[in-house]
């Protein structure tokens, strides 16, 4: 006599290579957006970081504005905001230093730089700078 397997001719369900090969592209997926979270998450908060720096740059171009309505311009802005010191009053990001550059302290209108440095939350050194003309109104 002769064994025979019977097995059914619509089998239903998965074999376990395809349950596998299903867990494995499902693996990599998650990982693929968890990976593409964490990328935007970071891009996002150096975003943030630069906007914060340019807002404090545009504070220092305004107080150097308010400087030169007042005294004998330009050495009343370049007094107030010495070339290559770091202006006080700034730590909205870890390590900020803002400081002002100029072409010619005696010029009118005063041509300047300012320059914002800090250390971003992946820890990498960040500047942006903004340049203005500055003229007694």
């Amino acid at each position: 006599m002769v064994a025979m397997r019977i097995y059914p001719k619509n089998q239903k369900g998965f074999t376990f290579v395809e349950l596998m090969i299903a867990l494995f592209i499902v693996a990599l997926v998650i990982t693929g957006y968890i990976g593409a979270n964490v990328v935007i998450q970071r891009n996002s908060e150096e975003a943030f970081e630069r906007t914060a720096a340019t807002q404090d740059a545009h504070r220092v171009i305004e107080r150097m504005r308010n400087t030169a309505q007042t005294g004998t311009f330009p050495g009343n802005v370049t007094a107030a905001f010495p070339q290559g010191d770091a202006v006080a009053g700034f730590a909205n990001l870890t390590g900020e230093q803002v400081t002002v550059a100029y072409v010619s302290t005696t010029a009118d209108p005063l041509d300047a730089t300012v320059t914002v440095a800090w250390t971003s939350g992946t820890q990498r050194a960040m500047t942006t700078a903004l340049r203005t003309l500055i003229t007694q109104r």
